[in-house]
């Protein structure tokens, strides 16, 4: 690999994936839960521009700690490998991804080879089929693609991408060998790029902050506050405590009579939740700059590995983690918020996977097309299966929010018209611009009509 690339032909490929249709569709995948919050603006396009910068800053800060003239962001690629990381996302994210992959599982079982879901995987498809990484010379191409690989061993659930080992030893060589030419041995046992790993805990770092900062659309600020009370044992020392936050300390967090440089870091968090105007604003303001400093927190170890430099700030990671996993990954609130969405998600697959579906209800004419003539089609019976849910997989994990939930009501309708042995008039009128409440409402009346006026 030669190291030098034209950086313009690296910002025409960053222009051109941020305009893409493929990169866009992920404002229609919103990273928060409240139905009732109206200004909220993350989604994953904007969580993924955020990882892209963020990537950026963790490698030029390590690369500064090594202090040897050596910019680990190779190739100026990182906030590219950082932007696409979630294009493999389909609607609902996690959740979505959990709910195809199963049923897949389930419908392939018996076929000769099964078939997965996995986002991270999916992300290579993405890129190849939409060209988006053309642009680059094909050695950097293929260090980019390298630097995606999360788990090498996940390969295994795509066996046509498993040429991407090869990209992976030689991009891990690469860095090996840039590294050894500025007088640093490295030998990297991590199994990722230093890239890929930077761009791992550059996406942990924005879940830590923004998933509490998501909190305030679900909870009060008063149960928020609880929550830290609860959770938060790390304490950081006050000159880093002033990098934190843009307006002057109280005294009382800053008591010279304590005789202590450190403070509390649930204690200033506290207290912005407790000012009586801007304290959302400012909460979340200081959460973003916690959420830099964790990027500016890692150092290169001689086995290649990104590991944390001051202890008293990766234990507040921790402890943003297991409020993260306490209060929303296993909340029973949380749950519930999402209970609908995943049945409208769980009723649009088997739909599509399990049951005699409507092409028609296929919006994709590539894929439309594909699936008739795999019907009218003469193959052995478990191959056609076989190739009908590779193509079910790649529509379905294509889809978003919106998607799903217009599907949901187009399968509403057809399952009524089936009952009612009839069509349903103007049936645009039920589906645009309704919520699934009211859409569900006009469906029962309109089927109480009918059955009225027949019997």
């Amino acid at each position: 690999m030669q190291f030098d690339i034209d950086q313009s032909l690296v910002e025409e490929c960053e222009m051109y994936i941020v305009g893409h249709k493929i990169f866009v569709r992920m404002k229609d995948i919103p990273m928060y839960l409240s139905r009732k919050t109206k200004d909220s603006i993350r989604n994953r396009y904007s969580h993924s521009v955020e990882v892209g910068l963020s990537t950026e800053y963790l490698l030029a800060s390590v690369s500064r700690k090594l202090d040897r003239e050596i910019d680990l962001n190779f190739f100026g690629i990182a906030k590219i490998v950082g932007m696409v990381h979630d294009l493999g996302h389909t609607a609902f994210s996690h959740d979505g991804e959990v709910i195809l992959d199963k049923m897949l599982t389930k419908a392939s079982k018996k076929l000769p080879q099964t078939i997965r879901f996995n986002a991270n995987l999916n992300n290579f498809r993405r890129i190849e089929k939409y060209r988006l990484f053309d642009l680059l010379p094909d050695d950097v191409k293929k260090y980019a693609m390298a630097s995606l690989v999360k788990s090498k061993g996940e390969l295994r659930e795509y066996p046509e991408y498993l040429f991407l080992r090869s990209y992976l030893e030689h991009g891990v060589s690469f860095e090996e060998q840039y590294l050894l030419s500025k007088g640093l041995i490295v030998d990297n046992e991590s199994g990722k790029t230093i890239l890929c790993q930077a761009m791992d805990i550059a996406d942990e770092n924005r879940y830590r902050v923004t998933d509490i900062i998501d909190i305030l659309n679900i909870y009060t600020k008063q149960k928020l506050a609880d929550m830290l009370t609860r959770s938060i044992t790390s304490t950081i020392n006050v000159k880093q405590m002033r990098k934190l936050v843009s307006f002057s300390l109280p005294n009382r967090l800053l008591d010279s009579s304590r005789h202590i440089d450190k403070m509390s870091v649930k204690e200033l968090l506290i207290m912005l939740l407790d000012q009586e105007s801007s304290a959302k604003t400012e909460f979340q303001n200081t959460m973003n700059r916690i959420s830099m400093a964790f990027n500016r927190n890692f150092l290169l170890s001689d086995k290649g590995v990104l590991l944390p430099e001051h202890q008293e700030l990766e234990r507040l990671r921790n402890n943003f983690k297991n409020i993260d996993a306490k209060y929303i990954w296993g909340s029973k609130k949380i749950k519930n918020i999402k209970k609908p969405f995943n049945h409208y998600f769980n009723t649009v697959a088997d739909y599509f996977i399990n049951k005699r579906y409507n092409t028609s209800f296929v919006d994709s004419v590539t894929y439309r097309k594909a699936l008739d003539a795999l019907r009218e089609s003469d193959l052995e019976v478990d191959h056609r299966r076989y190739r009908e849910l590779l193509l079910m997989r790649n529509f379905l994990g294509g889809l978003t929010n919106p998607k799903i939930i217009e599907l949901y009501k187009k399968i509403r309708i057809e399952e009524c018209e089936d009952l009612l042995s009839c069509k349903i008039e103007k049936r645009d009128k039920f589906i645009e611009k309704v919520s699934i409440r009211d859409f569900e409402k006009r469906l029962e009346r309109y089927m109480d009509r009918v059955s009225k006026a027949t019997a």
